[in-house]
């Protein structure tokens, strides 16, 4: 297949109605007039030309007020409600729970032209909702943490309680320089302190007072959002200051405010300075706070949200039948989901790159159903993780939580869109306005396979779905809806009754780039045809990006930084590397002001 062909055909395809998909799980990508011509057998693909490219004279443009996530402003009120009263956090935490509920959840943004994906930080949308439930989460965390004498006085000290009424006000403002700077990430001005505790009016420590302080300050902006005004006025481009740094980093890598570390760094300018940074990012990086931040990052990135609950269907026959004696249960479900961010960590933490977690063969669950399905002992935690024994494991494409489906089918569709769109970030359209909501399932007479083939393979369809989407799809065939590993596709009645065992076809033609193509028949020769082409690296970097800047990037302005990104993610560098790329690129550090 020839270049002009191949571009020809991914051209084609963006204009082409698909005929069969369902609007939430089956996409279509690729594809043009015929069946492309095999190429020249190579043992190695040749790896993908990089997606990106620097023009240094290009300023990124950044969004004009961050948001703070619902999980960061989660992590914002905990940090205040502890750093007030740490003896009855928990407690008090506890009585919040109702109004935390209220919260809205952010919802994960597709790309432009993507159906599917995206990341909840992209959700930048204010609603009243959020405006009313903050303002009762402030005034529930105010009165709680005042709603005794003892309480505030915790607060305020001993001022607060003695007999005398001269130093009442400087004794909220002491309080206000402490905690409030905390809070608000950055040391309040003499105007701020004063601003805050005219609001208590003349009786400065009345509990009722100090409540409607707190309330204020938690509704304030530089509480609910991240400012950066940086250090320079009226310069289109300016470093940010050191509290600005401070709360960037933490973040970005702990989704909470910054410890007293990270503050102390900020306070004494050493965070500013070459030596201070990368101490205090490598400490950042070194903690397992991270784990938050990349658990979140992979599950978004992954979709792994996207897998149905394995216990709905229970007591449908074909699905008991599919299943066997031991049904799975939701902390199955929920183990799985573990597993994929488990390998991230490990693979993070031990210093290993990004092709090393696509090629990741431990398994990391405690869950006994989930480890019976990878055929390895349970793990507790401790140790090295179990290496699966199975050579038909080629590590995330054969991981449960990619390959489970909640129900007895496999949905060959919904896989092969998730490699192309998720792991390669090749683009994809939607489908028509007449697509079917459902899946296409097995018969009694006809494998997966075949029903899909037989509905998606003829029209306007056959060009997205024969060129592009099934093929993936088609290899992970060789495990079942659950994700266990299988030779032949057991086929049954609605009554659940087995009707036939034909063998499992997992054959296809798979192309991934230009020229690149090849005919294989299992997931390992998949996982490497994805490794050795590169793409899933600067998948992975262009997702990062999108994470990181809570944006989709633009190509020309955000360049320098994603080819910087790509080119750490296809080195082979440790996967911790690209992180750290992103917390050392000069737009990182800096505000651009349009």
């Amino acid at each position: 297949m020839t270049l002009l062909r191949s571009v020809s055909i991914l051209l084609l395809c963006a204009g082409v109605a698909a005929c069969e998909g369902a609007a939430k799980n089956n996409h279509h990508v690729g594809g043009g007039g015929g069946e492309p011509e095999p190429p020249t057998p190579s043992d190695t693909l040749r790896p993908a030309p990089a997606k990106f490219s620097c023009d240094a004279s290009t300023v990124p443009t950044e969004l004009p007020l961050p948001r703070l996530s619902r999980k960061q402003l989660m992590n914002s009120l905990r940090f205040a409600i502890e750093r007030a009263l740490p003896d009855e956090a928990e407690a008090i935490w506890t009585k919040l729970t109702s109004i935390l509920a209220r919260y809205p959840t952010d919802q994960r943004t597709p790309a432009p032209g993507d159906v599917k994906g995206g990341f909840s930080r992209l959700d930048q949308s204010i609603q009243q909702t959020q405006v009313d439930v903050m303002y009762d989460l402030g005034t529930a965390v105010a009165q709680e943490l005042t709603r005794t004498d003892a309480r505030r006085d915790a607060l305020l000290g001993s001022c607060a309680s003695d007999s005398q009424t001269s130093n009442d006000r400087a004794c909220l403002e002491t309080f206000l320089r402490g905690w409030g700077s905390r809070v608000l990430r950055h040391p309040l001005s003499t105007a701020e302190v004063t601003t805050f505790a005219d609001i208590a009016g003349a009786t400065p420590v009345d509990r009722a007072a100090i409540a409607d302080v707190i309330t204020t300050l938690l509704n304030s902006p530089a509480f609910l959002y991240r400012l950066e005004h940086g250090t320079t006025a009226g310069e289109p481009v300016s470093p940010l200051s050191a509290f600005e740094l401070a709360a960037k980093l933490s973040y970005q890598f702990w989704q909470a405010p910054p410890d007293d570390a990270l503050w102390a760094s900020a306070s004494d300018g050493s965070l500013l300075t070459e030596r201070g940074f990368e101490t205090q990012l490598d400490r950042l990086l070194q903690s397992p706070e991270l784990r938050g931040s990349l658990d979140e990052f992979v599950s978004e990135w992954l979709r792994l949200d996207e897998l149905p609950s394995l216990v709905a269907l229970r007591n449908d026959p074909v699905y008991r039948a599919f299943v066997g004696a031991q049904l799975p249960t939701d902390a199955t479900r929920a183990a799985m989901f573990d597993d994929v961010q488990r390998s991230a960590w490990s693979t993070l933490v031990s210093g290993g790159s990004v092709s090393d977690f696509l090629n990741d063969r431990r398994s990391y669950t405690a869950d006994p159903f989930l480890a019976g399905i990878y055929g390895v002992p349970v793990w507790d935690g401790e140790g090295p993780a179990p290496i699966i024994p199975s050579q038909n494991r080629s590590g995330l494409l054969t991981r449960a939580a990619l390959l489970a489906t909640g129900t007895a089918s496999t949905r060959p569709i919904h896989k092969g869109y998730l490699v192309r769109n998720a792991l390669l970030c090749q683009q994809v359209g939607a489908p028509p306005p007449n697509a079917s909501d459902r899946p296409p399932a097995p018969t009694e007479s006809m494998t997966t396979r075949q029903v899909v083939t037989q509905l998606t393979s003829g029209g306007s369809c056959g060009g997205c779905h024969n060129n592009s989407i099934n093929p993936p799809g088609f290899v992970l065939e060789g495990f079942d809806a659950l994700g266990r590993e299988r030779g032949v596709e057991r086929l049954f009645n609605p009554q659940g009754q087995e009707t036939a065992a034909p063998s499992v076809d997992t054959s296809a033609d798979v192309w991934l780039y230009d020229s690149e193509q090849r005919d294989i028949s299992n997931a390992v020769e998949l996982s490497r045809m994805v490794d050795e082409s590169q793409l899933f690296e600067s998948c992975v970097a262009q997702h990062y990006f999108r994470f990181a800047h809570a944006r989709v990037e633009s190509t020309s302005r955000d360049g320098c930084l994603l080819s910087e990104l790509e080119s750490v993610a296809r080195s082979g560098a440790p996967m911790a590397d690209l992180l750290k790329t992103l917390a050392r690129h000069p737009t990182f550090q800096q505000r651009s002001f349009p």
